[in-house]
């Protein structure tokens, strides 16, 4: 989103897809890392207080190509709101859609945002993710439950290579889908940042140790418990505050 195009883009649609933020060497060793984490720590989801434990997955989330896009919508008060990841092993089996917004407060400047990190390309059998551009805009009544679990006119998919990222604002409609391979299995993380100001995801729940190690005033920053300068003086500093230019 330094880019004009994908800033315009994104304010439009309330997605965009950035390229290639993993090159190849970093994605097998993100890869090794999800596959190892999944093997200590057990199941297909894991959140923040278990990820910040490892060391490939406390760096990602200040990995530049990632984090700098981060910083133009949020400045100096970017702080890091949720990350998980999720699997899915072959032949799985559910509903062909979960329509969702991650944050329901509509507008084309958003208060936070999700980066979804693919570490396999993605096409209809794996199941991609859908998005409803321009659903971020504007309220809209509750989805039935029929209507969470069904595809949406106007949906568009996502059909990304691994290493690849889609920045998501938080009130857009998106869901993912189900993997319908084989032998491939779907492995995505999800970064959620937002500004300082907004609470995190189970702050009742401290930090891993491992995270606090010889952390960057950074890295500090984006886990909440560094104060991004004079909160009562607050200057927005971000590249896009809501303007159409720098």
């Amino acid at each position: 989103m330094l880019n004009n195009d994908d800033w315009q883009f994104f304010r439009e649609n309330g997605y965009v897809i950035i390229k290639n933020v993993l090159d190849k060497k970093l994605l097998d060793v993100i890869g090794k890392s999800f596959d190892e984490i999944r093997a200590a720590e057990g199941g297909d989801h894991c959140n923040q207080h278990i990820l910040l434990k490892y060391k490939a997955m406390i760096d990602l989330i200040e990995h530049p190509p990632i984090l700098d896009h981060m910083l133009a919508l949020y400045g100096s008060r970017t702080q890091l709101l949720q990350y998980d990841f999720l699997y899915q092993p072959p032949n799985n089996e559910g509903p062909e859609r979960g329509w969702h917004r991650d944050f329901s407060f509509p507008g084309d400047t958003p208060l936070s945002t999700n980066c979804i990190v693919y570490l396999q390309d993605m096409d209809d059998e794996i199941g991609p993710t859908y998005v409803l551009p321009g659903s971020h805009k504007a309220w809209r009544e509750p989805l039935s439950d029929e209507e969470k679990h069904a595809p949406m006119e106007g949906e568009v998919a996502a059909y990304v290579k691994a290493g690849d990222m889609v920045v998501i604002n938080s009130a857009v409609l998106h869901s993912g889908t189900i993997n319908k391979t084989n032998d491939k299995h779907r492995r995505n993380l999800y970064i959620y940042y937002g500004h300082w100001w907004l609470k995190r995801y189970e702050p009742n729940q401290d930090r891993p140790w491992q995270c606090l190690e010889n952390a960057s005033e950074q890295r500090l920053q984006l886990l909440g418990l560094k104060s991004p300068g004079d909160m009562h003086m607050y200057t927005p500093d971000a590249l896009r505050n809501g303007n159409d230019q720098y």
